[in-house]
């Protein structure tokens, strides 16, 4: 690394040092923050913070090329991320598709050719890791390393105590009646997978679903109902896709993103969920499902989702009217 180099890094540090100490942040704040900021100063494609919980590694603050795969779970014996925390110590892999350490179809997921893997500890535990990866192989450095301990070192100077890394950064992108992914986290989802489908010409489907029904179980059968509705909604939608790819947006609204795929597959997998909603007699038989589908490779999120909702409305319309209600 060059001296100037070097000095500008520090510099970074001590004025991200100081945002921490000034800004009264909170540990979520602080955590992405640091990611942020670890991403930048290492000219990585990604940052994140990676949590220990069991025995996987889980992806808990996202930036970057990473964003996407918030809420990612790996093994952790079979990951560099979770080797680095058994350790205890900093791993780097300056070439990821030749490195027994990694898991390698992770890395080829997130497109990471390298990376490093700085512990985050708490009270002598190693609760996490932060980590940077980038596309191309040996595009890190030993000065890449010093910056990211000392920014490391900034996390574990700021957060009190090692259960708010997982509770402030999960909760606040995950619904906790159901466990999917929140509102926030699909606005925060939908402008990068849309950047993505730009970027490699290949479409990315959007299906907005409505359930048919649900305030009149709630009105019938109380809200306790309705809850459990909503719960078995999402594990319909979860065992049909990936969780992470699922997002409850409203009371009884959900989002689904559907990367590299085209509107009339997106439709299918889209009758599938609802005829599983059908059939599983939710509500006392009450449920149904409507949905709208979009697709796009060169929309932005807002003309997008605008477009799935004008076709989830037009389903709606059409239900009600056959029902003459």
């Amino acid at each position: 690394m060059s001296p100037s180099r070097s000095t500008e890094q520090l510099r970074a540090i001590i004025r991200t040092q100081t945002e921490v100490v000034s800004g009264a942040l909170d540990p979520e704040a602080i955590m992405q923050l640091i990611a942020e900021r670890a991403q930048e100063l290492t000219r990585a494609s990604a940052g994140l913070i990676e949590l220990a919980e069991g025995d996987e590694m889980v992806y808990s603050v996202t930036t970057g090329e990473a964003t996407p795969y918030l809420g990612m779970r790996l093994r952790k014996g079979a990951s560099l991320s979770g080797r680095s925390v058994i350790e205890g110590r900093v791993l780097r892999s300056d070439n990821t598709s030749d490195d027994e350490r990694v898991d390698a179809e992770a890395c080829r997921r997130v497109n990471a050719g390298s990376m490093i893997c700085v512990p985050l500890s708490h009270r002598g535990e190693t609760v996490g890791v932060l980590k940077v990866y980038a596309p191309e192989v040996d595009h890190f450095d030993d000065g890449d390393v010093e910056t990211l301990k000392l920014l490391s070192e900034l996390i574990a100077a700021h957060l009190s105590h090692a259960n708010l890394y997982e509770a402030e950064s999960r909760d606040s992108r995950r619904d906790a009646l159901t466990g999917l992914c929140n509102r926030r986290a699909f606005e925060e989802r939908l402008p990068t997978e849309l950047a993505r489908a730009a970027r490699s010409g290949k479409p990315l489907a959007l299906v907005l679903l409505d359930l048919d029904g649900f305030k009149g179980v709630n009105d019938r059968l109380g809200h306790p109902a309705g809850d459990e509705v909503l719960r078995a909604v999402a594990r319909i939608l979860d065992e049909s896709r990936a969780a992470d790819d699922c997002f409850r947006i409203g009371g009884d609204e959900f989002a689904i993103l559907m990367p590299e795929t085209e509107a009339i597959y997106a439709r299918t997998a889209a009758e599938r969920i609802a005829a599983q909603i059908r059939s599983a007699n939710l509500g006392d038989g009450a449920i149904g499902a409507s949905y709208g589908i979009a697709a796009s490779t060169n929309r932005d999120s807002d003309t997008l989702f605008a477009a799935a909702d004008r076709v989830l409305l037009a389903a709606k319309d059409r239900l009600y009217g056959r029902q003459g209600t």
